[in-house]
């Protein structure tokens, strides 16, 4: 009988346990699930002001690996015409991770790039910057 309680009161506490092990380590999981390469797109909307700017002038894309070591090398292919950049772009950054933003940060910068996170899977990632520049990030 003594046998019996002491299952029925453990298997509980057990459930507990293994319950708070796998929520400590969610946040971890979601860090790993970011390393690697990702196919990068940026695209912002329209400004009145600048008619000249169109939907093809908009957008840019390029590539971002996240590397384990907190390092993030961001390529990004710039064009004439293109409203980010007229150029390639080639940077290393250090990169932070919480539930909500994905922040691209530089030395000497605290507070760095904060992207909202809208949506994160281990192959999709959509971000946006300021409310109107979207990043969308496609497993490599």
């Amino acid at each position: 009988m003594k046998q019996d309680n002491f299952l029925k009161l453990s298997l509980p506490l057990i459930y507990i346990v293994l319950f708070l092990i796998n929520g400590c380590d969610s946040n971890k999981s979601k860090e790993q699930e970011i390393i690697g390469e990702w196919k990068a797109h940026w695209e912002t909307k329209a400004d009145k002001t600048m008619p000249e700017l169109n939907g093809d002038n908009l957008k840019m894309t390029g590539l971002v690996n996240f590397m384990d070591n907190g390092k993030v090398e961001i390529c990004a292919f710039g064009y004439e015409g293109c409203i980010f950049s007229n150029d390639t772009l080639k940077n290393t950054l250090n990169w932070k991770l919480d539930d909500t933003v994905l922040r691209f940060i530089d030395n000497g910068d605290e507070h760095g790039l904060p992207y909202t996170i809208n949506k994160f899977t281990s192959k999709e990632l959509h971000l946006t910057l300021l409310d109107d520049i979207n990043l969308t990030l496609l497993r490599n």
